[in-house]
């Protein structure tokens, strides 16, 4: 699966997780307007002193061993399904950050296989941004 339908199926998957200020955001596009009032993957949230931070806002996947009768990305729900490698997040990241679009990440995701599973290659992520590309900007991760 290409890298782009990738992001676009897990960033708006992302949507869901309330956790991050600008989800579920009900602003939409007017016609004629200028900038993209309803795009998915960005997201703001908040710094102690008010300033305002961008952040890529994705999911790691949206396969899911569980069927959480509440969740969208439940095994039964039939939705366009995805996941991302360790490596593919990282890029993203550095590739948005170095143009200026986000100033960190916030990484969820469904659970594939096992949690620890899942959490192996969150943290293989994380391990890529930190060491490899010396990124120091926020990161919120859970699964």
């Amino acid at each position: 699966m290409e890298l782009m339908v990738k992001l676009s199926i897990l960033a708006d998957a992302a949507k869901y997780d309330v956790s991050c200020s600008s989800s579920g955001s009900s602003r939409k596009n007017t016609p004629g307007g200028i900038g993209n009032g309803a795009v998915a993957g960005i997201c703001h949230s908040w710094s102690d002193d008010g300033r305002c931070i961008s952040l890529l806002k994705i999911l790691f996947t949206n396969y899911c061993i569980y069927d959480c009768t509440y969740c969208i990305n439940r095994a039964s729900n039939d939705r366009p399904r995805a996941a991302f490698t360790p490596r593919e997040v990282a890029d993203l990241t550095i590739n948005f950050y170095r143009r200026n679009y986000i100033e960190g990440l916030f990484l969820s995701s469904a659970v594939m296989r096992s949690p620890d599973y899942t959490m192996e290659l969150l943290l293989k992520t994380i391990m890529i941004l930190r060491e490899e590309y010396r990124f120091n900007g926020y990161i919120h991760l859970k699964a």
